[in-house]
Formats: structure tokens, C-alpha cells, sequence
């Protein structure tokens, strides 16, 4: 993404902040009362759960910002990009889908505009100036050397074609090209500069946004890095409403929890680095591991680079991380109930470079050998027993396993706030036999929710894994509880 600097994140929360009060048409939480201690239980959408089953989703950095050297346009208010930088000779995003699929993600998401205010489509947009003149959108693909390329579009056509789920990113708070910051116009403005009122900068943004919503399809995630100010929150709730109810919203709610743009909210971990070490709930609207007791089901997304050093867009000689690192980061992230958004950055030509497709693919093929089809050791050899609070596999024979995959089925709210998992252990020289095994415990945790991934210290030999959920506020529904062994496939 290159999500705005903390100031940025910080200035964006207070702008959509508790200093407004919700809107008339924000939509509510939705939740029910938990039949065993009357807590809240939030209850999700049928759009956030199948967001939630797609589990990996790739966040795509390419705009006028990849001939630059340095990250973006972050920071650097008078930056405006010539756009005669952007002449990608070999675009090919066909090309970029073969990698997300390899990747193993199932949904991409583009940056159609980014800071520097240059937008990847050939926007309409028409605006009346200070001077009372007239001026179109002159900062766009069609002012390049690629007019008639339209980016976007080329992108919505391939993912459809891979059927992979689409969407877009689009800053509302920054725009250099129209010297706003912080969702503010600058007050003042140099020899050249557009100067435009606050109110025709937010019609400009509703209009964009209408572009991006009405032009390519269905689309799966909606972005707003550093979130959005209270004077567009109405028209933007409105604008979802009429042409996209079923994307997923990305920084949807405000600071304060007093309002969301839409039910299917989807929030920010609070890390770029995809390493968030935390527990992680379903629901809650603050950058962080979230609240089980928050009346907004949530879900968190984990956003990270390829790239070392959390860059986004593509630089030239710039560090890969090592598929170990970003095997780590899988599993501190939908091992964690949080939705992995992993960034693809295509280089000036417009491609994927060799070394990044081979990155993905590595990580792709680590997570198919090990959590794909048919991988659960034992299979449905393993005697299954559900009792509502725990879960029981049982094995014929001592069966070697290195972790355990639980799912919580969400339908009606997360539920489960506590879990346990105990083996029987055997002992590697037989002396313990494999009768009467007493069982031991391998791990612990709270937050289960759509997924959770316990890494087993080393492989372990055992004739049954029992899970127990040890506090809930509702009877638990178990979706799945697997074991696997995946020690050396990295």
C-alpha cells in the first residue's frame, strides 16, 4: 500500500474521529446477547465471511510513484510527478495474475490513485476552479505516453479471467496534484498550482470514486488508506450503497467506533510488517489486535511488502525477504485471524520481475503442501469426535504431526474467547507405550475465529489430539479442526 506515515494515520483517525457524530445513514452494528453472561456478540455479514475464506489477497503498487526513486509521495507535499514518466513498454497484467494465483491468494486489490494524485484510468472528471474557470482531470494515464491505456480496466479483465476477486485502492486524503493534505486544501498555492475550494475537492473524490465503481464489475475490497474525512463519509456510505454493497471496506469505521461506511468493514492491524505477534479478533474498529466485546464484527487485515525494508512500490536492487521471513508472516497472520495483504510492486516495464514471481510461487508452494487439499495427516482416516465444547482426532497408529488447524465457525458471532490443545503423546523410544497415554498440552491461545495456526515446538508422535475450548460465551461450532506435519518442506 505504502499506508500513509503515522502522522498521516493519526491525522485520518482524528478526521474520521469522534469529533462528528454518526451519520443518519451509517449503517448499525449488528449483534446479538450471549445466552450464557449477556455480553455482545457481533454478528458478521455473509460478504465479511466470505472475505474472511479468502484469506490472501494481494495489495498491487504500480502508478506514476514506480518511476520514482523514493517510496511515493509520502511526506512530500509539492511532489507532482511529470506524467510523462509513466510509460510502462511491456504492461501485461495477465502477467501479474500468474503470480498472485502462484502466491496462493485468492483476491488483488490495485492502487488506482495514490498520493501523487495521478490516476491509473483516463478520468472524466471536470471541476470548477477559484477562477471560475473550468478544468478537467489533466493528471491521469491519458496525459502519458500509454493514452488510451487504462489500467484498471486491464486489471479488472485479467483478474476475472484467473477468477480471482478484484478491487481498488483510492487515497481520499492526499492528492499533490490538487495540494491537499489531510483531506484539506492547502490555504495557499505556488505559481501553477490548481486552486479548488474543500468542497469541489470532495465532489472530485466522489466522482473518481464513482469511476472506479461503476466501470469495472463487482468488486471484492475497497480502500481507504488513512481513511476518509467526516465531510464525504455520507456520500461515500451512499455511493456503496447504490453500486457496491458487497465489497469489503478497508478502514470502513471511524476511531471512535460511532460509525462505519458500511456493514462489511474490514480494519487495519496497526503494523506494516506483517508480524502483528497478537492476539487478533473478528471484531472492533481500533488499529490493533481488535475487542471481543466491540459490537462491529471487523476483521482485520495484515498488509506487508516483498520487498525488505516495507517498501511498496518496485526499486531497483531492492532486497527480497526470504521465503522463510514470509512464511513467518503467514502464519503470524492467518494463522492469527487476520487477512494476509501482501504487496506486488511490477517494475517500470510493467511487469513482475523474475526474482519476485519466484518468491511468490515458493510461498505458494509451501502453503499447498502443506495446508492444501489432502494435506491434513491422517485424513478422514482420523476418528473425529465433537462434543460441542471440544474436539477429538483420533489415530489408529502413532501419527507424527508439527501443528494443528482450528476454524471457528463465525455465522453466528466469534464465540470462542479461550482454547486449549492437548496430545497423547508418544514417547520415541516406545517406553511409554500407546495405551493409556496420559494427554499432555501442546498449546494455548484466545482468538480462534476464521482461523488459527499452532506451530508445535518439533514434530510429535500421537495417538489422539483433543481441542477444548475452555471459554466461550455461546456453545461452540467447530468448522474444521486439523493436524498436519510440514516440518522441511521450506
Amino acid at each position: 500500500m505504502v499506508l500513509l506515515l503515522l502522522a498521516y494515520c493519526l491525522t485520518a483517525a482524528a478526521l474520521t474521529g469522534a469529533q462528528h457524530a454518526p451519520r443518519q445513514n451509517a449503517p448499525s452494528p449488528r449483534h446479538r446477547l450471549s445466552p450464557l453472561d449477556g455480553s455482545i456478540i457481533a454478528l458478521p455479514t455473509a460478504d465479511q465471511l466470505a472475505f474472511q475464506d479468502r484469506e490472501m489477497g494481494i495489495l498491487i503498487h504500480f502508478e506514476i510513484a514506480t518511476y520514482l526513486a523514493i517510496d511515493g509521495c509520502n511526506g512530500v507535499p509539492g511532489l507532482v510527478p511529470a506524467p510523462a514518466l509513466f510509460d510502462p513498454t511491456l504492461l501485461d497484467t495477465d502477467q501479474w495474475m500468474a503470480s498472485i494465483a502462484a502466491s496462493g491468494a485468492r483476491y488483488a486489490t490495485l492502487v488506482a490513485k495514490h498520493n501523487c494524485g495521478f490516476t491509473t484510468w483516463p478520468s472524466q472528471v471536470s471541476f470548477k476552479t477559484r477562477d471560475n474557470t473550468t478544468s478537467g482531470y489533466n493528471y491521469s494515464v491519458a496525459d502519458s505516453p500509454v493514452k488510451g491505456v487504462d489500467v484498471p480496466g486491464m486489471f479488472s479483465a485479467s483478474a476475472e479471467k484467473a477468477g480471482l476477486g478484484h478491487g481498488f485502492y483510492y487515497s481520499t486524503v492526499v492528492n499533490n496534484f490538487l495540494n491537499v493534505q489531510n483531506s484539506l486544501v492547502n490555504a495557499t498555492w505556488a505559481p501553477g498550482e490548481i486552486r479548488i475550494s474543500n468542497e469541489t475537492y470532495d465532489e472530485i473524490v466522489i466522482a473518481q470514486l464513482t469511476e472506479l465503481w461503476t466501470n469495472y464489475g463487482e468488486l471484492t475490497e475497497l480502500w481507504f488508506d488513512g481513511g476518509y474525512s467526516a465531510s464525504q463519509q455520507a456520500k461515500i456510505t451512499q455511493l456503496l450503497q447504490e453500486h457496491q454493497p458487497h465489497a469489503c471496506i478497508f478502514n470502513s469505521c471511524d476511531a471512535a467506533g460511532t460509525a462505519c461506511l458500511s456493514p462489511n468493514s474490514i480494519r487495519w492491524i496497526g503494523t506494516e510488517d506483517g508480524l502483528p505477534n497478537e492476539e487478533i479478533w473478528s471484531t472492533g474498529v481500533t488499529n490493533d489486535g481488535g475487542s471481543p466485546t466491540s459490537p462491529f464484527f471487523a476483521p482485520a487485515e495484515c498488509d506487508t511488502t516483498l520487498q525488505a525494508g516495507i517498501r511498496w512500490f518496485w526499486a531497483a536492487g531492492q532486497p527480497l525477504r526470504p521465503l522463510s521471513e514470509m512464511i513467518e508472516v503467514y502464519h503470524q497472520t492467518v494463522g492469527r485471524n487476520c487477512l494476509l495483504e501482501l504487496d506486488l510492486a511490477p517494475d517500470r516495464s510493467g511487469l513482475v520481475p523474475a526474482a519476485h514471481a519466484a518468491r511468490y510461487k515458493a510461498l505458494g508452494d509451501f502453503l499447498r503442501a502443506c495446508y492444501g487439499p489432502g494435506s491434513a495427516v491422517g485424513g478422514t482416516a482420523a476418528n473425529t469426535t465433537t462434543t460441542g465444547v471440544s474436539v477429538a482426532l483420533a489415530f489408529e497408529v502413532p501419527t507424527a504431526v508439527d501443528r494443528v488447524v482450528i476454524m471457528e465457525d463465525q455465522t453466528q458471532g466469534q464465540v470462542i474467547r479461550a482454547y486449549e490443545v492437548w496430545a497423547r503423546v508418544v514417547d520415541a523410544s516406545g517406553a511409554n507405550g500407546t495405551l493409556n497415554v496420559p494427554l499432555k498440552l501442546v498449546s494455548r491461545g484466545s482468538s480462534v475465529g476464521h482461523k488459527r495456526i499452532d506451530l508445535f515446538a518439533a514434530p510429535i508422535l500421537v495417538t489422539e489430539v483433543v481441542v477444548n475450548a475452555t471459554k466461550f460465551v455461546d456453545t461452540p461450532v467447530w468448522r474444521s479442526v486439523t493436524v498436519h506435519l510440514c516440518d522441511g518442506l521450506a
